[in-house]
C-alpha cells in the first residue's frame, strides 16, 4: 500500500503565509464576535426588562385598584350609611318631640347604634388619606357629637303627662325645632363635604391608575421596539460573523484537507502504519497498528522502532541493528515492498507480518519513513490448513485407491476367467464367491466413506430404542465365528445373568461391535482369544460394552491417534481403510457416549464404549 504523510509531516509542511493570513483574518472575526456578544447582552437585557417592567407597573396598578376597591369605595359606602343613619335619627327625634312616641326614641337609638361602628370603621379605613378627607371626618364627627349631645336631655325624659305640648301650640317647641334643624344642616353639610373629599380622593386614585396603565403600555411598546432592534442587530452581526467564518473556514479547509484524508485512511485501514524519523524513532502509530502490536499509540511515540518491534529473530536470537532491513532502508532511502518479516508484540510475542517501507519526503528533504505492516497470522494459518487439506485429500485418494485396487483386481480376474474359460461348476462357484467377497469389501469401504462424511457433517442418522444387549452380542459373535475358526481364534461371550436393556440404535451398535471384532480378528494371531461382553456402569449411568483380544497390543504413542481417520498402526495390508475406529467413535458420541482403549504391548487390547441409559433405564 502507498504510505500516507503523518500528522507531524503535514504540520511541518503548512506554509507560513497561510498561517499569517489566518492570524490577520482572526482579528475581524474576534471583533464581530465581541459585537455579537454585546448585541446579545443588549437583547437579553431588553427581554428581561420586557418581562419585569410591565410586571412591576402592573403591581402599581393593582395596588391603586386595591386601594379603590378595599378603602375608598367602602369609605364612601360608610359615609353614605352614616348620613342615612343620621337622617333616621332626625326623623325619630322629630317624631318623639311632636308625638311623644316611645317607639321613636327606640328607633333613634337603633340608628345611633348603626352610626357609631360606621364612624369607627371609617376612621380605620381613612388612615393615611389626604388632609381634606381627615378634616371631613373630624368635622362630621364633631358636628355629629354636638348634635347628639343636644338630644340627650330630651331623649332621657319619660313618656308621660309631663311632656310639653306639641310644637304647633308652643312657641318654645318651634324654636327647639328650628335650632335642631340648623344643627342637622351642619351635620348634613359636613357629611357632604366628607363625601366630596372622598370623591376627590377616588378621582386622584383613578387618575393614578390610568397613568400607571399608560406607562405600562408605553414602556412595553418601547421595550418591544428595543428588543426587535437588538434582534435585528444580532441577526446582522451573526450574518457578518457567519460570512467571516466561512471565509476563514475556506482558507483553513485547504490546509486541513490532506491531514483529514490521511487521518481517515489511517483510521480505516486494517494494516498497521507507523511513522519514523531519521533516527528510527516512532513519530506516529495508527489505531490498527496499535491493536496489532498491543501498545497504545501514545506509548510508542518517541521510542526506537528496532528495539521495540524488531529486536530478535523469530526463533529467539538477537537481531543486530546493522542487519535490520528496516534500519538499512531508512538510512539509504531505499524502498521495501512486500517483505516477509517478524515483529514482536507487547509481552515479547512474535507474529508474522508483511512490511512495506517508503521514504517521507517534504519537498526535496527526507524527513523520515512510513512503515506499513500486515498481520499474516491468519494467512499463514489458512495456508497451513490448505496444505493439510491437500494432504488429507491425497491420503484419502491413496487409501481408497489402495483398498479398491485388490478387490477390483480380484473381480476383474475372476470375470476374465469366467468369460475366457469354461471352468467346472466347482471352479465357477469358487470364482463367483471371490467376486462376491470383493464386492462386499468394496461396498463396505463405500459405506464407511459415506458414514464418515455423515459424521463430519453431523448428519449421521440414529434411531434409538431399547434392545436386548445379550442377544445383540451373541448375534455379532455368531456372524464372525466362521472367520475366527478359519484363523483358529477362540470367540467368547461374557454377559451377566441379569442386565437392563440399553437404549440406542441397534443397527448402529451392530456396526460398532462388528468393526471392533474385525479389528480384533486382524490383530489376534492364531490360537488367540477374543472376548466380547457387557457390564453395568458402576455409577448406574449406562452399560459398558467391550471387545478384548490377545494380540500384540498398541504402543502408548499410537493410542493417541488410534481413532483418527485413515490412520492405522501399520499399513501392511491390514484389510481396511483406517476408518473403522473413527466410525466407532462417531457413532458412540452420536449416542452421547464415549469410547476408549486399554492396551499393553505384548498383552493385547480391550476397546470399551459407554452407552448411556435412556428413558427405559431412567424410569
Amino acid at each position: 500500500m502507498s504510505p500516507k504523510p503523518t500528522q507531524t509531516a503535514l504540520r511541518r509542511g503548512l506554509p507560513r503565509k497561510k498561517e499569517a493570513g489566518r492570524s490577520r483574518s482572526a482579528a475581524p472575526g474576534r471583533g464581530a464576535a465581541w459585537a455579537t456578544g454585546f448585541a446579545l447582552l443588549f437583547l437579553f437585557l431588553s427581554l428581561l426588562a420586557l418581562a419585569l417592567v410591565p410586571r412591576r407597573l402592573e403591581q402599581d396598578v393593582g395596588e391603586v385598584r386595591d386601594r379603590i376597591q378595599m378603602v375608598l369605595e367602602p369609605a364612601e359606602r360608610l359615609a353614605a350609611k352614616i348620613q342615612f343613619a343620621q337622617a333616621r335619627q332626625m326623623e325619630a327625634f322629630h317624631s318623639f318631640l311632636l308625638l311623644g312616641d316611645a317607639r321613636s326614641r327606640l328607633r333613634y337609638r337603633e340608628a345611633r347604634e348603626e352610626e357609631v361602628p360606621a364612624f369607627d370603621t371609617l376612621g380605620v379605613l381613612t388612615q393615611g388619606m389626604s388632609i381634606p378627607v381627615q378634616e371631613g371626618i373630624a368635622n362630621l364627627l364633631s358636628f355629629s357629637v354636638s348634635w347628639h349631645l343636644g338630644h340627650q336631655e330630651m331623649l332621657s325624659q319619660e313618656v308621660s303627662g309631663d311632656l310639653p305640648p306639641p310644637a304647633s301650640s308652643t312657641q318654645s317647641y318651634r324654636q327647639m325645632l328650628t335650632t335642631e334643624r340648623a344643627a342637622y344642616v351642619q351635620v348634613i353639610s359636613a357629611g357632604e363635604e366628607l363625601l366630596e373629599a372622598l370623591s376627590v380622593e377616588m378621582g386622584n386614585e383613578e387618575r393614578e391608575m390610568a397613568r400607571a396603565r399608560f406607562l405600562q403600555v408605553q414602556y412595553t411598546q418601547i421595550l418591544v421596539v428595543l428588543g426587535l432592534l437588538a434582534t435585528f442587530v444580532v441577526l446582522v452581526l451573526a450574518w457578518r460573523l457567519r460570512t467571516l467564518m466561512k471565509e476563514s473556514e475556506a482558507r483553513r479547509r485547504e490546509a486541513l484537507r490532506a491531514r483529514r484524508e490521511a487521518d481517515a485512511l489511517l483510521a480505516a485501514t486494517g494494516d498497521g502504519v507507523l511513522g519514523m524519523d531519521l533516527d528510527g524513532r516512532c513519530t506516529f502509530l495508527n489505531r490498527a497498528g496499535a491493536e496489532l502490536l498491543g501498545y497504545s499509540a501514545r506509548g510508542v511515540v518517541g521510542r526506537d522502532v528496532h528495539d521495540l518491534l524488531h529486536h530478535s529473530h523469530p526463533h529467539g536470537p538477537p537481531f543486530p541493528r546493522d542487519e535490520c532491513p528496516i534500519m538499512r532502508a531508512l538510512s539509504t532511502g531505499e524502498t521495501i515492498s512486500g517483505r516477509n518479516e517478524t515483529l514482536w508484540r507487547t509481552g515479547r510475542q512474535p507474529f508474522p507480518v508483511q512490511i512495506s517501507l517508503r521514504a517521507m519526503v517534504d519537498g526535496s528533504e527526507i524527513r523520515g519513513a512510513v512503515l506499513s505492516f500486515t498481520d499474516m497470522t491468519e494467512t499463514r494459518a489458512a495456508e497451513a490448513s490448505l496444505r493439510e487439506a491437500v494432504r488429507d485429500r491425497d491420503e484419502v485418494l491413496a487409501v481408497v485407491s489402495h483398498d479398491l485396487r485388490n478387490p477390483v483386481g480380484t473381480i476383474f480376474s475372476a470375470a476374465s476367467l469366467l468369460l475366457t474359460l469354461n471352468p467346472s461348476p466347482e471352479k465357477r462357484r469358487e470364482h463367483l464367491l471371490a467376486v462376491k467377497r470383493s464386492a462386499e469389501r468394496i461396498n463396505r469401504l463405500i459405506q464407511d466413506l459415506l458414514d464418515m462424511a455423515r459424521l463430519e457433517a453431523g448428519a449421521l442418522p440414529v434411531h434409538p430404542g431399547p434392545f436386548d444387549a445379550g442377544r445383540l452380542l451373541d448375534e455379532v459373535l455368531e456372524s464372525h465365528r466362521g472367520k475366527a475358526e478359519e484363523r483358529k481364534i477362540s470367540l467368547q461371550l461374557r454377559v451377566p445373568p441379569t442386565i437392563p436393556m440399553p437404549w440406542g440404535d441397534r443397527h448402529r451398535m451392530v456396526q460398532v461391535l462388528t468393526n471392533l471384532v474385525e479389528n480384533a480378528l486382524r490383530e489376534t494371531p492364531a490360537g488367540g482369544k477374543i472376548t466380547i461382553g457387557v457390564e453395568e456402569d458402576p455409577t448406574g449411568d449406562g452399560l459398558h460394552f467391550f471387545v478384548s483380544d490377545t494380540g500384540s497390543g498398541i504402543r502408548p504413542e499410537d493410542q493417541e491417534r488410534l481413532f483418527d481417520r485413515f490412520w492405522q498402526v501399520s499399513r501392511k495390508d491390514k484389510g481396511g481403510a483406517g476408518l473403522g475406529l473413527s466410525i466407532v467413535k462417531g457413532i458412540v458420541e452420536a449416542h452421547q457416549g464415549k469410547v476408549w482403549v486399554e492396551s499393553e504391548e505384548g498383552k493385547g487390547s480391550t476397546f470399551w464404549f459407554l452407552l448411556p441409559g435412556g428413558p427405559e433405564q431412567g424410569s
